[in-house]
């Protein structure tokens, strides 16, 4: 079985992530300063599909795990949710595998996140995904 790369661990408050995953998450300090965060998961058996590969349904929540988180870090935790998101798969994913995905703004308005991220499984590019994310108003 593979293993968890240094970093990541469980959110502890989302139980979609729990259940589905369980998710793994972690923050990157940047050399300019910036904080990037990553999704991931372990591929076991329960993330296989019927051709025996990685299921492309848990790719895209990775991927958009990852775009959310980091639209958020990068309004200071202002939570956003996705309003649309476009994948692109490159490879095949199988058990024992760690799936791991990051974003990245590429444009931000006042109320919108406009995103860009990658998967990888090791050094192999699996996926790719880009989409908009919109800003909630944080009741007081």
């Amino acid at each position: 079985m593979g293993t968890i790369p240094e970093g990541f661990d469980s959110s502890g408050f989302a139980a979609y992530s729990d259940h589905c995953g369980p998710i793994l998450y972690k923050r990157e300090r940047m050399e300019d300063g910036s904080v990037r965060g990553w999704a991931g998961v372990l591929l076991q058996a329960h993330h296989i599909g019927g051709n025996n590969r990685g299921h492309g349904g848990l790719l895209m929540t990775i991927l958009d795990e990852a775009l959310g988180m980091n639209a958020c870090i990068s309004r200071d935790m202002q939570p956003a949710v996705t309003v649309s998101m476009n994948t692109q798969f490159f490879a095949p994913m199988v058990a024992g595998q760690f799936l791991q995905a990051y974003g990245e703004v590429t444009h931000a308005s006042k109320s919108m996140a406009f995103m860009a991220g990658k998967a990888w499984c090791g050094d192999v590019l699996v996926g790719s995904a880009n989409g908009v994310w919109k800003y909630l108003t944080v009741q007081q």
